[in-house]
């Protein structure tokens, strides 16, 4: 069953097609990848998907809704997260700390019980704690709970930005190049908590450069070059399609 699908979307920049007429579906319970050369539109499709970009023509549907329209945050209410290429934590903060501003968006006491620190409000912060470390356990965060998110090393901060990103237990999560940057241990380990997030119940869509990491992961592939789909399918299906070839590696003449 499609959770995620674009409909022809694509957007435009002075001229330039940055996405152009994009369609894909994502299954839920999967884990679908999208490839491509460096700029492709793969960020800029992400973009279009969480809303952080308007498309000039196309739609975004979430559980069979369209949620073209839908601002940022209403599409994180409807179980929507994603991470980002660069690492964005609040250095100074706590790991716990980190981890709650995920929940920000989905919490639901009014200002006036917050300010008053009525119990409604204080009960709803320790079940907010109790998803915190819950997630933190869930990826082996949880003796860091207490250091500043600046303190810890690289792979343990792409790691915590997969945790604020899924502490609400989303339905779909958009991870934007997780892999970037990491050491070769580090890649294995992100992986298996790729795999284990998709078995723990969030559909999982990816951009990534790493192919080894795409290839030994992934249900699907979508191949993005110059803002357009050019192959989807499984692994083996789009590691022999002869446009993916001449997109990596040019043609021979």
């Amino acid at each position: 069953m499609a959770i995620l699908e674009t409909h022809g979307i694509g957007i435009h920049f002075d001229g330039l097609r940055a996405v152009d007429n994009v369609s894909f579906t994502a299954e839920e319970g999967q884990i679908t990848s999208i490839i491509g050369p460096n700029g492709a539109g793969k960020t800029t499709l992400f973009n279009l998907i969480a809303g952080f970009y308007t498309p000039t023509e196309g739609t975004v549907d979430f559980e069979g809704k369209d949620i073209t329209k839908l601002k940022t945050h209403e599409r994180t209410r409807l179980g929507l997260a994603r991470t980002f290429q660069n690492i964005n934590l609040f250095r100074e903060l706590s790991v716990m700390d980190n981890v709650l501003a995920g929940l920000h968006s989905v919490t639901k006491c009014d200002p006036i019980s917050s300010m008053l620190n009525l119990p409604n409000k204080i009960m709803e912060e320790k079940e907010s704690k109790k998803k915190v470390m819950e997630t933190l356990e869930f990826l082996n965060l949880s003796e860091y709970v207490n250091e500043k998110a600046g303190s810890l090393s690289y792979g343990l901060q792409k790691n915590l930005e997969i945790a604020r990103a899924i502490v609400f237990r989303p339905k779909v999560v958009l991870l934007d190049e997780p892999a970037s940057g990491l050491n070769t241990n580090d890649l294995h380990e992100l992986s298996q908590r790729i795999v284990t997030i998709r078995d723990s119940g969030i559909t999982v869509v990816l951009i990534e450069h790493k192919m080894d990491v795409v290839m030994s992961i992934s249900d699907k592939i979508i191949v993005l070059n110059f803002g357009e789909k050019i192959a989807d399918g499984t692994p083996d299906e789009v590691a022999n399609d002869p446009a993916v070839i001449e997109a990596y590696l040019g043609k021979d003449e």
